[in-house]
């Protein structure tokens, strides 16, 4: 039996479409040949999520991002759909998460079980969430690190300047005292070279310094305390003395009788001192052809 030829390239055009609409879904993650139930989920930010990345629970493969696309009723948040091929059920509290796949940031689709005892069917608009990534974790841990490390080397940039700027100052004091630090630097050779000259003197010096030091710490005290005490002894006793008045000089100072007679005969010598000045022939005479002396009377100088 024979085909026309409008027959055979009809069927091949539609073979070849059908081919073309399989492949493309098959692209897009949708299976034609399979039963699958589509869900969607909702999130601010998909990070990198393409269509056909697959939905994942504990790490086995259930199924395919199907579309990705803005909702601008909900106010911009992107609408994820999904379909799962297997035979699941769950409840309509489960999560779908954006996870990393792998260590180069690939993304894809985990189911995250709830605890509802109401299934989700098919059509269903479940929870979406986003999983930290283990790069977002390790940058989370080294930005106090790279805080800490920044501040650091502002400390150490202000440390190396004010160093600098210390040198620098330094460099200019000497060579504005460049002379003065010669002069100082040849006074201390000489110096130098003197207490070498004289290291011999120096040595002497020291020694008689050591041997006084132990002649010192050696020597007995006994002798001086003992002498200290004898001396504070008779001080005692003449204290005593004076206290009591049998002494001469407790009574000299406690008798008002032997105070006027000593004020008496001071007065007298007084007197008879100043006639003696005044009137010396009473009481010297000279004579060059042996004249006897006359006696004077001094009852009456009182």
């Amino acid at each position: 039996m024979k085909y026309s030829k409008e027959l055979v390239i009809g069927i091949t055009t539609l073979a070849t479409i059908t081919c073309l609409i399989g492949g493309y879904n098959f692209l897009k993650g949708k299976n034609v040949f399979s039963a699958k139930q589509e869900y969607y989920a909702f999130y601010e930010h998909v990070h990198g999520l393409e269509v056909g990345q697959p939905v994942t629970v504990n790490g086995y493969k259930i199924g395919q991002v199907t579309e990705i696309m803005f909702d601008v009723s909900f106010g911009g948040p992107l609408l994820v759909g999904f379909h799962i091929s297997k035979p699941l059920y769950f409840g309509v509290d489960t999560k779908f998460e954006i996870y990393d796949m792998d260590i180069m940031g690939a993304k894809g689709l985990q189911m995250v079980p709830g605890k509802s005892r109401n299934i989700a069917v098919s059509g269903d608009t479940l929870l979406g969430d986003i999983k930290i990534s283990l790069t977002e974790q390790v940058t989370k841990q080294f930005v106090p690190i790279k805080d800490g490390t920044e501040k650091l080397m502002n400390t150490v940039d202000s440390t190396l300047k004010s160093v600098t700027m210390l040198s620098e100052n330094v460099i200019k004091l000497i060579e504005v005292n460049q002379k003065s630090i010669s002069r100082a630097a040849r006074n201390i050779d000489s110096l130098s070279a003197a207490f070498f000259s004289h290291r011999d003197d120096f040595m002497t010096i020291v020694t008689n310094a050591a041997l006084f030091s132990e002649e010192l710490a050696s020597a007995s005290f006994s002798d001086a305390i003992s002498q200290a005490n004898q001396t504070m002894h008779s001080i005692d006793l003449v204290l005593h003395e004076v206290h009591s008045g049998s002494g001469s000089f407790s009574k000299l100072l406690s008798s008002d009788k032997l105070y006027n007679e000593m004020t008496s005969s001071m007065l007298q010598l007084d007197l008879l001192l100043e006639d003696l000045r005044n009137n010396p022939k009473r009481y010297v005479h000279f004579s060059i052809f042996g004249r006897k002396e006359s006696l004077v009377d001094t009852t009456n100088l009182n």
